[in-house]
């Protein structure tokens, strides 16, 4: 019943506006019909439920495209294997277990376990004819059409990702003796130009570098990444990857989100949307994609999320909803777009 009403209510419903790579508005044709996109996920069994909703909200806003899916995980049943190809049917799914000896050592913090570190096992584990890749955390939902997100120019960095404001990038730069200026980005979303990783060994390297300099990296393999990819990494615009901060200081008025309605939003931080006790303005688009799945009422049991509370989350998504626009957006460069609000609806802080 609680599944039922979740999909009945919705949020935004199809596909939208977004970002895209050459300009103007995304279509489900720019990607070209026959365009195969390949999208690499790193999780444990733990984490399963989640890579599911993950995977629903790929597929929803992204109709009549095509699909390649890296699963790079740890001890995950069979069954549950077979539960998310059925999220994704028709979509390819290549199964790569990462093993002891494929990455280093990770000893569990807070919400984060070894799994963080597997996106460094692309450059080894994902196809050998892979060259582009599109990496996604687990704990985001998908809110518009991934072509765009596919489609984007790196102007030949090794990978393209959304800047993270939370990092002070010139004391990370200072730190590790780098060079000041180029930023610290979010591994959350990654945009990976693979063969240029691969000729320059770069997740190895980053990988070598975690194992040397654990103690040291608070944001651990991102961190790692970053040092890796240093002034050699391709800003992406912030509708990819609408982090944590970024959607609590737009719901403050703080932040616009650029005028750009979120194409990603990022649960970052300990905070995620199947924890009752966490906050987030915007938790009901993560029920919203996981009642598409076969896992919702395992996710809703466990956390103790009965019709009541979810209609609370629903009517706090009602009051807090991003601003739409009508949006000309260009990843790299200017955007025009008109802002009208969502029903003359509040969008006050919590």
């Amino acid at each position: 019943m609680k599944r039922s009403l979740v999909r009945l209510v919705g949020s935004w419903g199809a596909a939208t506006a977004q970002p895209s790579a050459r300009g103007g508005r995304a279509t489900g044709d720019e990607a070209g019909a026959d365009e195969i996109m390949t999208i690499a996920m790193g999780f444990d069994g733990i984490y399963a439920p989640h890579v599911a909703a993950v995977l629903a909200s790929v597929v929803a806003h992204a109709p009549g495209a095509r699909f390649r899916f890296v699963m790079l995980h740890a001890e995950v049943p069979e069954a549950t294997k077979r539960e998310l190809e059925a999220v994704a049917a028709g979509s390819e799914f290549v199964w790569r277990e990462v093993g002891d000896d494929d990455l280093p050592a990770f000893e569990n913090c807070f919400h984060l376990t070894r799994a963080t570190l597997f996106r460094l096992g692309l450059e080894k584990l994902a196809p050998a004819d892979c060259r582009r890749v599109i990496y996604l955390d687990v704990d985001l939902v998908v809110t518009g059409d991934i072509r765009g997100l596919w489609r984007s120019d790196l102007a030949g960095a090794l990978v393209g990702a959304v800047k993270d404001d939370t990092i002070d990038a010139d004391a990370f730069a200072a730190k590790w003796g780098l060079a000041s200026g180029p930023g610290y980005f979010n591994a959350g979303v990654l945009v990976i130009d693979l063969e240029r990783v691969r000729e320059g060994r770069v997740f190895s390297r980053a990988t070598e570098f975690h194992a040397a300099n654990a103690p040291r990296l608070p944001f651990f393999d991102q961190d790692a990444l970053n040092w890796a990819c240093w002034g050699r990494w391709r800003a992406l615009d912030l509708a990819w990857n609408v982090q944590r901060t970024t959607a609590i200081d737009h719901v403050l008025g703080a932040h616009d989100l650029g005028g750009k309605r979120p194409c990603i939003v990022h649960y970052t931080g300990p905070d995620k949307p199947w924890l009752a006790a966490g906050y987030h303005p915007w938790p009901w688009l993560y029920w919203e994609a996981l009642a598409r799945t076969t896992m919702f009422d395992a996710v809703a049991a466990k956390g103790g999320f009965g019709v009541v509370r979810l209609a609370q989350l629903w009517l706090r998504w009602l009051r807090k909803k991003p601003r739409i626009a009508a949006v000309d957006a260009r990843p790299h460069g200017a955007s025009e777009f008109r802002e009208r609000p969502v029903g003359g609806l509040s969008l006050e802080a919590r």
